[in-house]
């Protein structure tokens, strides 16, 4: 029997880490922190740490990372097993946690030798993704690209008889990233067992973007599965809820709010994370906006070359990039220009006197930092400029302000719109009838987003076999 205590990121958005305990191992899944008021940790239990096995880290966000030095600090003494794009990007995540808990005035829980400390494990060292390994006798690990971010990757772990699947923040509709399909590993793997029952054809989607239509997974209705399932375990990212759009239905949203802003003579502002969806959508719109001035700032641009250097986790064409390859998308973006690029204060006012309609892409999503301010500041007085935010708002950012309340801060109108870097509704119903598990939980929203789509998952349930979790921080469940 295999026991998961749900130290965070369960019923809510952010500290994810999910502790496995069997009688003999005890493994933990991520280790990140909540980016609200001061700052939140997970639940982690202090006399478990000094015994854990070992630490699988997904990808660097700081909402499955920058609690891991926190671990060393209470006397883990074993190692992060990850990939080595994910331990480039965690120094910038740590640098940039340590100035926030001094912006917001607390004292971080642990030093700067607590980082230093970590012992780092690469997956892409140890054997190529979806072929399983022993990290540690007797447990065996295998790992896949999730989509999101550049190093970002799913596991499949075997521990104590168990088999465990962990999705890590996953998309198939990146138009950059590549994503691995876990199902296909999975069934590669998968032993037969009794009592099986015809999975049903129309359960799968055929879609070139996550993998399933190469393998033609379920060969029809003549493909079988067991009523226990692929996995024991499934923990899937969920971030969207009931979000049925798939990412042609996001690009629609924005392609249709852009050119309303555009045709009134008015200037977008598209605050984006360094690297990740900011990348992808600079690109998608100088192919939609060809006549329309672009504008991006120096943290994405520099975004753009770490990509440009990390070939292996970038598909051969990008989805919804017309044309040519993507490496000679990006080439084009830094040789063709077309676009420019402020590096001062004044060049920065001289490009808003000469351009009107013009999109604007600057680094920081929650709209945080000094420069999206200095930002808000120049475009909030006239009513037909918009921010448009394409991510999740962290509670009481100033992004999350102008949401709520934008009257009080300025003219401009403020938007929305989510574009997919997480699972919704369709994608979530994919994976359960891709790799069915006997107990799957639903992660990275909040509960009551996660209860409802719960709800909605079990009226086509994958599998009689299958039982659905909608659990909190701080709940256990036994395997």
């Amino acid at each position: 029997m295999i026991k998961l205590n749900v130290w965070g990121g369960a019923g809510e958005h952010g500290r994810s880490a999910y502790l496995l305990s069997g009688s003999r191992f005890r493994l933990l899944l991520d280790c990140g922190v909540k980016k609200e008021g001061t700052g939140q940790y997970p639940l982690i239990d202090p006399e478990i740490v000094p015994q854990l096995d070992a630490v699988f880290l997904s990808h660097a966000h700081e909402d499955h990372s920058v609690a891991i030095p926190l671990l060393y600090k209470m006397g883990y003494q074993g190692e992060v097993w990850t990939t080595r794009e994910t331990r480039e990007q965690l120094r910038t995540y740590f640098a940039n946690w340590r100035r926030f808990a001094e912006r917001v005035g607390q004292k971080l829980p642990y030093d700067e030798a607590d980082e230093r400390a970590i012992r780092y494990q690469y997956l892409e060292d140890e054997v190529v993704s979806q072929t399983w390994f022993e990290p540690i006798p007797e447990v065996k690990v295998m790992w896949g690209r999730s989509g999101h971010l550049a190093g970002s990757v799913w596991f499949g772990l075997e521990m104590e008889g168990k088999r465990i699947f962990y999705s890590g923040d996953y998309t198939s509709e990146s138009m950059l990233l590549q994503a691995d399909c876990p199902a296909e590993a999975f069934w590669q793997t998968r032993t037969l067992v009794s009592m099986e029952i015809p999975m049903k054809q129309g359960n799968f989607t055929s879609n070139g973007a996550d993998g399933v239509g190469r393998a033609n997974i379920a060969s029809g209705a003549d493909r079988a599965i067991s009523s226990v399932g692929l996995v024991d375990l499934a923990i899937v990212d969920a971030a969207y809820g009931t979000d049925q759009d798939t990412q042609a239905d996001k690009l629609e949203q924005l392609e249709r709010v852009i050119r309303q802003t555009i045709a009134q003579g008015g200037k977008v502002l598209l605050p984006m994370p360094v690297v990740g969806r900011g990348q992808e959508i600079i690109l998608w719109a100088q192919q939609q906006f060809p006549d329309v001035p672009i504008v991006v700032e120096q943290g994405l641009v520099d975004g753009m070359k770490q990509l440009m250097h990390v070939p292996y986790w970038l598909r051969e064409k990008g989805e919804h990039v017309i044309g040519s390859s993507l490496k000679d998308k990006m080439d084009c973006f830094f040789t063709g220009r077309g676009w420019d690029l402020p590096t001062t204060t004044q060049e920065r006012e001289q490009l808003l006197e000469l351009h009107a309609a013009s999109l604007w892409f600057i680094p920081d999503g929650m709209m945080q930092s000094s420069l999206a301010r200095w930002y808000y500041s120049q475009l909030s007085d006239r009513e037909e400029n918009l921010i448009l935010l394409t991510g999740h708002v962290a509670h009481g950012t100033f992004a999350d302000k102008l949401l709520r309340v934008p009257d009080k801060y300025g003219a401009c109108e403020v938007g929305k719109i989510r574009y997919k870097v997480h699972q919704g509704w369709k994608d979530v119903e994919r994976m359960l009838h891709q790799v069915p598990a006997r107990h799957t939980v639903l992660v990275h929203a909040d509960r009551a987003e996660t209860d409802r789509l719960k709800e909605g998952l079990l009226r086509n349930s994958p599998s009689p076999g299958t039982v659905i979790h909608s659990l909190s921080a701080g709940d256990e469940l036994y395997v």
